[in-house]
């Protein structure tokens, strides 16, 4: 029963420990217009003058994130395109809209995407998507980060033009919180890339062809770390084990001391049993054995004094 008692505890625990690094995780959104909805900070857009949200039949707000989105172009010499957000966690996720080239617009919208990501005042991805289809892509992943520090970050999107105009439309960002005992620089794959399912009539097929790049001087792959709750897993497997040796060793002990003790009262029983049995009449009993055979002796010796004292008939008279 003991036995069973601590496995099953073992077994709790165990459960509890490899499910600890997981548990503390949770997904936030920062949407263009309604900010991080824990904080409700809005992003910053700069300059402020350039920027518009809706109000154009491209993009659809009815496929963007809470129906809102915030969009500017810039041209060559003018100032730079700039939106700025902070928050505190071990993942990043940030989705665009890329528009193309609508049908309508074809020879007047300029759609070019080049973008360029700051993380913590250190450059380290770009975006570059070129015109080449009249579909809109909703949702896009423009940059992607699970290897962060559990700490407070400061995250840019600028969009330069180079040789020609660039677009940036905003969407939402999604960075992942650690609240309880999590492992800094290693978001764990429970926590999946957060994505918005669209219906089937509004599936838009994602560009693949211009994945955010990832400079080799800026942001190096980052080493393995070590998973904790296989090492606390396997540390109270160890444990237990250990426990489970030592009660079962310490059951032996007591049965085998439980059985000597046994085998010692049944010998001193039978010693007793054998003694009793061949033991001669004690002293006492043997004096009055004595006794009372000096006793019939002296009564016998009596009696035949008496009788010799009896004086016989004389014969010749």
């Amino acid at each position: 029963m003991l036995i069973a008692r601590i496995l099953f505890l073992s077994f709790m625990t165990m459960a509890g420990a490899a499910g600890t690094a997981a548990e503390g995780l949770r997904n936030v959104t920062i949407d263009d217009g309604g900010g991080d909805e824990t904080t409700h900070i809005v992003p910053t857009y700069l300059p402020p003058e350039k920027w518009s949200s809706g109000g154009h039949a491209m993009p659809n707000t009815s496929l963007a994130h809470n129906r809102t989105w915030h969009g500017a172009t810039v041209h060559p010499g003018e100032r730079a395109l700039n939106i700025s957000f902070s928050f505190t966690g071990v993942a990043l996720f940030v989705y665009c809209i890329i528009a193309n080239t609508p049908l309508k617009f074809s020879e007047t919208f300029d759609a070019f995407a080049n973008y360029t990501f700051v993380l913590d005042e250190e450059v380290v991805a770009t975006y570059k998507h070129g015109v080449e289809k009249t579909r809109i892509f909703y949702d896009v992943p423009v940059y992607v980060n699970q290897t962060l520090e559990n700490k407070s970050h400061n995250f840019s999107i600028i969009a330069y033009p180079e040789d020609q105009p660039v677009l940036l439309v905003f969407d939402y960002a999604v960075y992942t919180t650690c609240e309880g005992h999590c492992v800094s620089g290693n978001a764990p794959t429970s926590i999946r890339t957060p994505m918005r399912t669209l219906t089937p009539a509004h599936s838009i097929d994602a560009p693949t062809s211009h994945l955010p790049t990832y400079g080799s001087g800026v942001m190096s792959t980052p080493e393995p770390r070590p998973n904790v709750g296989i090492i606390v897993a396997a540390t109270l497997a160890g444990l237990v084990v250990f426990i489970l040796s030592g009660t079962f060793l310490l059951h032996r002990f007591r049965q085998a001391k439980r059985s000597s003790r046994q085998e010692a009262k049944l010998w001193r029983q039978s010693r007793f049993i054998v003694q009793s049995k061949t033991r001669p009449p004690s002293e006492s009993l043997a004096r009055g054995d004595v006794a009372e055979k000096l006793k019939g002796y002296s009564t016998d010796t009596q009696t035949a004094a008496h009788d010799s004292s009896i004086e016989r008939p004389d014969v010749g008279h």
